[in-house]
């Protein structure tokens, strides 16, 4: 490899580090980290979807539901809290803060998507990717009732 093209590769790097630093080697990690912080503040019915095998857009997907738009705000501020101030870790992108009826927050490898119910009973992100991928059991991670 050339030395231009080796000062390419490592600005792409650097540039990936810069959108995603932090402890977590994995993305699994991260998702994981998300989904028990979801569970900590009360989302409910919180899913962890591997969607790597259908797209290149994420490796995981954390799915969960707000009781209110303030409930679904505070959910995406606490994330982004909590991942920046104990980790490093900043959303490269946050989108629907405005409405609130579904916020993702863009980790680059993981999307972190929290909706309200009519949202996610309309775009039922789980039937449309968790069919090809692969579901990661979050039951030893959450603490909460799983009766929903």
């Amino acid at each position: 490899m050339s030395t231009e093209n080796t000062e390419i590769v490592k600005k792409e790097e650097a540039k990936y580090i810069e959108i995603n630093p932090g402890q977590f080697g994995k993305a699994k990690e991260l998702a994981e980290k998300i989904g028990e912080i979801l569970d900590d503040k009360k989302a409910r019915n919180v899913k962890i979807i591997e969607t790597n095998r259908q797209t290149i857009i994420s490796d995981y997907f954390v799915i969960a539901t707000g009781n209110s738009s303030v409930h679904i705000r505070a959910l995406a501020g606490e994330i982004e809290e909590q991942l920046k101030e104990n980790y490093g870790v900043t959303p490269a992108r946050i989108n629907g803060l405005e409405s609130a009826d579904w916020i993702i927050l863009d980790y680059d490898s993981v999307l972190a998507h929290i909706f309200n119910s009519e949202a996610r009973d309309y775009y039922k992100l789980e039937k449309l990717w968790g069919e090809g991928g692969g579901r990661v059991d979050v039951d030893g991670l959450l603490m909460l009732d799983k009766s929903e």
